[in-house]
């Protein structure tokens, strides 16, 4: 079990009817606890709200269907109800697929400018007829009383989507929003991390679909992929072009860019050692103009490109020296460190007015002078990034998921730490570490839990400092095997504070084995 989660690999497995059921508010009991992560209002009340995964719960006896928990943010981070959404129900027209693990991938956007948040779901192993894996992306729409009945299902059979549904393209691998022509309207970009783009099977490709009055659109939707015209980087088989998307304003114009991850991409002759695309907003939307791409091998980047490092299979976006223009975390778990293997490092890589810059870059991991822990062979270190502000001082810090993480000799408990901004960017001083052993954090550290996998942040009860959700997706609830659970975090003038909850299904719908409540992976994306 120690290794299922990190699987990283090139071989392949894995706007139409409504298609969704939300269940009525469900009364949360006593120990009902809940977490809220950035930009995921969804009534619209100022309190972030979060959706979290469980891609092996089974609905309606289907295995391995998925579904998604949504619960409410408010003043005192005590949820008094909680949404309940999966595919399936007498009065729609789909029923729940096995193994579609129905959100996998989640992120938030305004799409149709209503003021509400919206949902958009990753499905990335969604037969399509005989086409089994092609994926899909379902929104559920934002309002007054939360995410309504209002969807639509995307993939790349829908009218106007560009490219056609092929098996194991996994489209829904990544889902990220933001808005890329600056017209008030979130947009969302897909990632088909099996897409056979370019150069061939599993080369990869982003589509963006724009956001309107009337939600997504497919009009003007775009495809980009490293064999797109002037886009940096030569795409070839096996890149998996999108494994991991975020969103950020890199060069502070007041419009989102997209940062790309492709772990697998050859650099030179080192294998798989990968590397990251960003493609800058503009009024018109995206554009090739002045697009980047970094890997370990480019000059003044910290480090240096190894084969089977998977560089950027995980991404985090935050402010780390305030300076206006947001930076970019560039995780990989799977890293060597020095000689001990998949130890795990994270670059950062700061914003300027030109985009992303080399000058400032920061390596960060086990060995770095004042972090604490150890660097050991299997640690996983930034196997998961989320930036957010979680003291309140205006500068955005960054959360780093380890876990493969031991704590003497509880293999793989899991950990998160926490290096924290300033007016220089990130710095060691004031660095933290949390994990199930901690005092006050509830739980108790197990093998193979996998704390810290994954990770988001949000500031679910207002307060002016975010919150930090830690996936704990092979948790155990009593004799239940791996039924999963999120821990949350709160933010405090000192940074994370030990006045954590400790969320699982025995309060919704009910443990069951194998659930993975808390997971949201493929691209990485934490609960949202």
């Amino acid at each position: 079990m120690a290794k299922r989660l990190f699987a990283l690999t090139r071989v392949k497995r894995t706007i139409g009817a409504t298609l969704l059921v939300i269940a009525g508010l469900l009364t949360l009991g006593a120990n009902g606890l809940a977490a809220g992560s950035g930009a995921c209002d969804f009534e619209a009340d100022g309190f972030d709200d979060v959706a979290i995964g469980g891609i092996g719960e089974d609905i309606e006896s289907v295995d391995r269907a998925g579904a998604v928990h949504v619960l409410d943010g408010s003043a005192t981070g005590m949820p008094t109800s909680v949404q309940f959404i999966h595919r399936g129900g007498v009065e729609y027209e789909d029923h729940p697929g096995v193994g579609d693990q129905f959100g996998q991938n989640l992120a938030c956007g305004d799409f149709d400018g209503s003021g509400y948040r919206d949902l958009a779901v990753g499905v990335p192993f969604d037969d399509l007829g005989a086409i089994q894996d092609a994926g899909s992306v379902q929104v559920v729409y934002g309002s007054g009383g939360g995410l309504t009945i209002f969807d639509e299902v995307i993939h790349q059979d829908t009218p106007g989507i560009q490219g056609s549904a092929e098996a194991s393209d996994w489209l829904g691998s990544s889902v990220a929003t933001g808005d890329f022509n600056d017209d008030g309207f979130d947009d969302l970009a897909v990632g088909g991390r099996g897409e056979d783009a370019g150069a061939g099977a599993l080369g990869g490709a982003v589509w963006v679909l724009y956001g309107s009055m009337d939600g997504i659109s497919t009009a003007g939707d775009q495809v980009w992929h490293q064999d797109s015209a002037d886009i940096e980087g030569i795409g070839e088989a096996g890149d998996q072009f999108g494994y991991s998307l975020d969103v950020g304003d890199l060069d502070g114009d007041g419009i989102d860019d997209l940062a790309i991850g492709a772990p697998f991409e050859d650099v030179g002759s080192v294998s798989d050692a990968g590397s990251v695309n960003i493609i800058f907003g503009s009024g018109s939307g995206l554009t090739a103009t002045g697009d980047q791409a970094f890997s370990r091998n480019s000059a003044g980047i910290k480090g240096v490109a190894v084969s089977g490092d998977a560089w950027s299979s995980s991404l985090g976006v935050g402010d780390f020296d305030g300076d206006g223009r947001d930076d970019l975390g560039v995780g990989s778990g799977l890293a060597q460190v020095g000689r001990l293997a998949e130890a795990g490092t994270a670059n950062v890589i700061y914003g300027s007015a030109d985009g992303l810059t080399e000058v400032g870059d920061q390596e960060w991991n086990q060995t770095s002078p004042g972090i604490a822990g150890t660097a050991e062979a299997d640690d996983r270190f930034a196997m998961s990034l989320a930036g957010g502000d979680f003291n309140g001082d205006g500068f955005d810090d960054l959360a780093i998921g380890v876990p493969g993480e031991a704590l003497g000799s509880t293999d793989g408990a899991g950990a998160v730490a926490v290096i924290l901004g300033s007016n220089t960017g990130l710095t060691s001083d004031g660095d933290q570490t949390w994990h199930q052993d901690s005092p006050g954090v509830k739980g108790v550290a197990e093998p193979g839990d996998h704390f810290g996998y994954p990770i988001s942040s949000g500031d679910y009860n207002g307060n002016g400092r975010d919150e930090l959700f830690v996936g704990i997706t092979d948790e155990n609830v009593g004799s239940v095997e791996d039924a999963g659970a999120l821990a949350i975090l709160y933010g405090s003038s000192s940074g994370l504070s030990s006045n954590d909850q400790l969320w699982d299904l025995t309060d919704l719908s009910g443990a069951s084995a194998g659930s993975n409540f808390g997971f949201t992976g493929g691209g990485f994306n934490g609960p949202v």
